[in-house]
């Protein structure tokens, strides 16, 4: 892996289940219908759907090698998971995060980010302190001294299903588009 930027010394990483590309194009489809209506300043990049199962911050490269290591022994077994709908963080006046939710098998979900946890708390990293709530961030930073069209939201994508095989070790590159970059994929078996 050549990383897309210049510092070698770090690198900003969480622990995600990328979004294929099927459920990729749904998403972007919702987006492109909704983008005038909903007043985010900041959209996610379609290929940066995921939904993240831990973020880890700044690391140094050396600690990276160790951190591939210990979510190399993260157990489990492939689920199916569903978009459910459109929601957001804070209030209707003030959103702070768009997303997009999911639903299905959410035991799996939820025992395959606790498995994360466990691993990499192995390695000192400490797992936030309010509940696991997955979903995939479709934009941030709503216009100020807007309102937030609930009715935008409701015809949402919903039911559309696929299957979690796999989970990534990823790499931010800040002011960049698209900004995630793969490190590497773990299997679940």
């Amino acid at each position: 892996m050549e990383p897309r930027d210049s510092n070698n010394h770090s690198a900003r990483v969480f622990v995600a289940i990328p979004v294929p590309d099927q459920i990729t194009e749904v998403l972007k489809r919702w987006r492109n219908i909704n983008i005038d209506k909903l007043l985010f300043r900041k959209w996610t990049h379609p290929q940066d759907y995921h939904i993240t199962l831990q973020f880890l911050g700044e690391i140094s490269m050396i600690k990276l090698d160790a951190l591939r290591a210990a979510l190399n022994n993260v157990k489990g077994t492939p689920f199916s998971l569903a978009l459910n709908g459109i929601g957001f963080f804070g209030s209707s006046k003030t959103p702070r995060v768009l997303w997009a939710g999911v639903s299905g098998n959410l035991n799996g979900l939820q025992s395959l980010h606790l498995s994360v946890i466990q691993e990499t708390g192995t390695l000192g990293f400490i797992p936030e302190d309010r509940p696991y709530s997955p979903h995939i961030t479709l934009a941030r930073r709503f216009r100020e001294g807007e309102e937030l069209l609930l009715e935008a939201i409701t015809p949402a994508p919903v039911g559309i299903e696929w299957v979690v095989d796999h989970f990534s070790l990823m790499r931010t590159h800040m002011n960049v588009s698209p900004m995630y970059e793969n490190v590497e994929t773990f299997t679940l078996v």
